[in-house]
């Protein structure tokens, strides 16, 4: 999470560590919310390329 803070969002670590515990929080579940989705399409690929892998492993046998 700290990567992605200070890659997308120039906070540094030093400074997350700074902010009191509800703004933590609050920046945790923002940066939550903004990966979830990229996570989600990730897999979906992942498991669509498996799926034509192995619709072309069956075609070609």
């Amino acid at each position: 999470m700290m990567y992605l803070l200070f890659r997308h969002h120039h906070v540094l670590p030093s400074d997350y560590l700074k902010l009191p515990p509800g703004e933590r929080l609050v920046l945790q579940a923002f940066v939550l919310a903004e990966c979830l989705p990229k996570v989600l399409e990730g897999i979906r690929w992942r498991a669509e390329s498996e799926r034509m892998r192995r619709e072309e492993a069956t075609g070609y046998a």
